[in-house]
C-alpha cells in the first residue's frame, strides 16, 4: 500500500471510530500508583474523613471529544469519586508508615484529616493521528492535631498530560493514578511529624 494511501486509510479509521458512541459513559478505575516515598514507621495514628466532593453534583468525571465532533463521558467505577480517592489516600498513608484508617466521625486518633476535592477533571481530545489526555486536580487538606488542638491547612494542585496514537482506558487510568500519587506525595512534602502532631514542614537550614 502506498504511503499516502496508508495515511488516508488511518485517518478514515480514526474518524470512523471517533464518531462512534456519542453520549456513551465509560467507567474508570481510580487508584493511586505505588509511591516512591520512603516508608518511615510513625507512632501517629491518623483518622481520615471521607473526601468532601465540592464539584458540581451533576458533573461527570470528564469528557472525551471525538474526531467527528461527538462527545462521550467518563465516570467512576465501583463507587463515588470521594470513596475511591479516600480509600486511595488511606492506603497511601499506611504505605508511608502511618497508622491510618477511614472514619465518619471525630475518632480518637492523634491526627484527624478532613480533605476536600476542589477540582478533579479528566479531558480526552481526539486529534489527527493522536489522542491527548489531561487530568487536572485541586485538593485541600485540613489537619486537626489532638495533642495541642492546632490546625494545619494545605492546598495541593496537581495536573498531568499524555498523548497516545490510539486511546486506551488503561493509559488514562494510569495518568489519573500518577496525578493522585503526586498529589498525596506533595501533601506529605508539606508536613512533618512533630511529637504527637502533624505540622507544617520547617524549611531546611542552609549552612
Amino acid at each position: 500500500m502506498k504511503p499516502w494511501c496508508l495515511t488516508g486509510f488511518l485517518l478514515a479509521v480514526l474518524f470512523i471510530f471517533g464518531c462512534q458512541g456519542p453520549g456513551q459513559i465509560t467507567k474508570l478505575r481510580i487508584q493511586h500508583l505505588e509511591s516512591a516515598v520512603e516508608s518511615k514507621e510513625s507512632p501517629l495514628t491518623v483518622a481520615v474523613s471521607p473526601f468532601d466532593d465540592k464539584r458540581q453534583q451533576s458533573e461527570h468525571l470528564g469528557t472525551r471529544v471525538r474526531g467527528g465532533g461527538g462527545k462521550t463521558y467518563f465516570d467512576v467505577m465501583d463507587g463515588t469519586l470521594s470513596q475511591r480517592v479516600t480509600n486511595s489516600f488511606v492506603d497511601f498513608l499506611n504505605q508511608a508508615g502511618f497508622s491510618a484508617i477511614q472514619v465518619n466521625g471525630a475518632g480518637s486518633a492523634n491526627v484527624r484529616i478532613e480533605p476536600t476535592i476542589q477540582k478533579f477533571k479528566v479531558e480526552v481530545t481526539d486529534k489527527s493521528l493522536a489522542t491527548y489526555l489531561e487530568v487536572d486536580t485541586i485538593m485541600a487538606f485540613t489537619v486537626h492535631n489532638a495533642a495541642d488542638e492546632s490546625t494545619v491547612r494545605i492546598a495541593v494542585g496537581v495536573g498531568g498530560t499524555d498523548h497516545e496514537v490510539f486511546f486506551s482506558e488503561k493509559d488514562l487510568e494510569k495518568l489519573i493514578g500518577e496525578v493522585l500519587t503526586e498529589c498525596f506525595e506533595e501533601f506529605l512534602e508539606k508536613v512533618e511529624v512533630q511529637g504527637d502532631a502533624l505540622k507544617f514542614r520547617l524549611p531546611e537550614e542552609t549552612s
